[in-house]
């Protein structure tokens, strides 16, 4: 088994949560069509996203970026809302 990390990532698919990520409305399946999987385990920020989240029991529809940063051992998910253009 090749234990090597093939695309030189920071993160690797299985170090994220991604049931927790899923209970709030981010998807692994939608960030692979969308083409920012890769940008977001390489530790970049992805492009701006539609985001549809539940928060606490609270609809959240906004514009964001994602970037996973470390936090101790395991990665974090940054969200940084864009604001819309007057």
């Amino acid at each position: 088994m090749d234990t090597k990390n093939s695309n030189n990532t920071p993160f690797k698919v299985e170090d994220v949560d991604w049931d927790e990520l899923s209970a709030i409305g981010i998807l692994k399946d939608e960030l692979e069509l969308s083409g920012e999987l890769d940008t977001l385990l390489s530790g970049d920020k992805t492009n701006v996203i539609p985001l549809s989240l539940v928060l606490l029991g609270v609809d959240v529809i906004m514009d964001a970026t994602l970037q996973l940063v470390r936090k101790g051992d395991s990665p974090l998910l940054e969200i940084t809302g864009i604001q819309p253009v007057a």
